[in-house]
């Protein structure tokens, strides 16, 4: 659990810098992945298009829902989507 030592444990990382990076780290796996902020948006289980801008710019935040719906709309684990 590499990603809570560098959360909680690293004095030097304030929570924007955590969040544009942590928006950055999904923009980068979705990109890999091939997929657009609206391939993203798949009905229930989706992430709306202007979230996805959101979070990827470091406007806002994800809840644990949303982090849980891209880590399964993007086949990688909460953690490894965390790991930044």
């Amino acid at each position: 659990m590499d990603f809570l030592k560098k959360i909680y444990y690293d004095s030097k990382v304030d929570f924007e810098t955590f969040r544009n990076k942590l928006g950055k780290k999904i923009k980068k796996e979705r990109v890999a992945r091939g997929l657009t902020q609206e391939d993203m948006d798949d009905g229930d289980d989706g992430v709306p298009h202007r979230t996805m801008q959101n979070i990827e710019t470091g406007r806002s935040n994800p809840n644990l829902r949303t982090l849980f719906r891209l880590s399964k709309r993007m086949d990688i684990s909460v953690s490894d989507l965390m790991d930044v």
